[in-house]
């Protein structure tokens, strides 16, 4: 078997998602991040490390999740265990040319994954994407694909249950076609992060706004590399047509129909809709809402209406309802997520012509 160390947009792999590289390892941090590449042999093994120790029942709750597609189809689901250790990926009784795509399936807010290497007795080259249309979604655990493969009420949360393959942001990309970026992390909000509903103090430790800046935030803080030393996101290696931001719910949590604090969550969801449309100048900006409650719907519209950007848009979704399930921790079902998405796809048609 030979072995191979995993480096991204190499001569053996295609990186897909915001990822970084460090210490000869590719780490995998957002949802859907993966690496993908063309396999002409008989069986593949990944070589792949956490730092996660599942010491206790409770920490099972968080460990890293994967999953390998072959030629598209998701042919397995698997956990990361602790320490460094080797996977199966594929095998076939005789040599065979496949596409495989090994992708993240838990989000960033838990346990970390890196590929080290692919040991294999045949040929790995990248592939080559041949797809026209990009979309970047950014949000927080709605767009992370957050419990929506349990059901509220009866289970806790896990990442077990995750699966943001199936959320409103993938099912939408695979309708066009188009490839994707997830940059969403759970609980996180513009102004605010989610709070006790108590709480007169804002949660502002960890918000969109900066960590939109970063290639991956959470992963270089996991692996103690300092603020100054992080990797900034450099827009022009995805450049998307289309962006959607679906925020607001966890600011909410805070500004609960206060007129002071909707207000300040008006101004600071417009200068990060100004600070994305910055850094992409070109693309068509989405601001969405409300699967999990309206309240801040009218404060987007307005923060869009005052942009003056013909480019800049914003929909509604329709707040989740019980006879279609509710997932884990109140969040959307699959269910909700496919109505999410139908909703978006019909404007994206309207505005975008797709």
């Amino acid at each position: 078997m030979n072995k191979i160390t995993v480096k991204p947009n190499s001569e053996h792999i295609r990186t897909i998602g915001r990822t970084v590289y460090r210490n000869d390892i590719l780490y995998l941090g957002f949802s859907c991040t993966a690496a993908e590449f063309n396999f002409t042999g008989k069986s593949i093994s990944a070589e792949i490390t956490t730092d996660w120790v599942l010491n206790e029942p409770w920490q099972a709750m968080f460990q890293a999740y994967a999953a390998v597609f072959v030629n598209d189809v998701l042919i397995k689901r698997f956990p990361i265990e602790s320490g460094t250790n080797s996977y199966e990926i594929f095998s076939a009784d005789k040599e065979t040319s496949v596409k495989i795509c090994i992708m993240k399936m838990s989000e960033n807010a838990f346990d970390k994954m890196g590929i080290v290497s692919l040991s294999s007795n045949g040929n790995i080259t990248p592939t080559v994407s041949k797809k026209s249309r990009r979309i970047e979604f950014i949000g927080d655990s709605i767009t992370c694909g957050f419990g929506i493969e349990g059901v509220f009420g009866k289970d806790a949360f896990s990442t077990k249950q995750e699966n943001p393959y199936e959320n409103y942001a993938a099912l939408t990309a695979r309708h066009f076609n188009a490839e994707f970026h997830l940059v969403s992390w759970t609980s996180i909000g513009v102004i605010s992060n989610s709070v006790p509903e108590d709480s007169d103090e804002p949660e502002t430790s960890w918000l969109m706004p900066e960590l939109y800046d970063y290639t991956d935030r959470g992963t270089e803080s996991f692996l103690g590399i300092p603020d100054d030393k992080k990797e900034i996101w450099d827009n022009s290696r995805f450049s998307p047509q289309l962006i959607v931001v679906n925020l607001g719910t966890n600011d909410n949590l805070y500004t609960r129909g206060i007129p002071e604090r909707e207000k300040a969550f008006l101004i600071g969801y417009k200068k990060f809709i100004g600070k994305i449309r910055s850094k992409n100048p070109q693309s068509v900006i989405i601001c969405a809402l409300g699967a999990m409650g309206q309240e801040l719907c009218p404060q987007i519209e307005t923060a869009v209406s005052e942009l003056h950007d013909e480019n800049i848009h914003s929909i509604r979704f329709d707040v989740q309802r019980e006879e279609d399930g509710i997932g884990a921790e109140n969040h959307p079902s699959l269910a909700t997520h496919k109505k999410m998405s139908q909703k978006l796809i019909s404007e994206i048609n309207r505005i975008m012509k797709w």
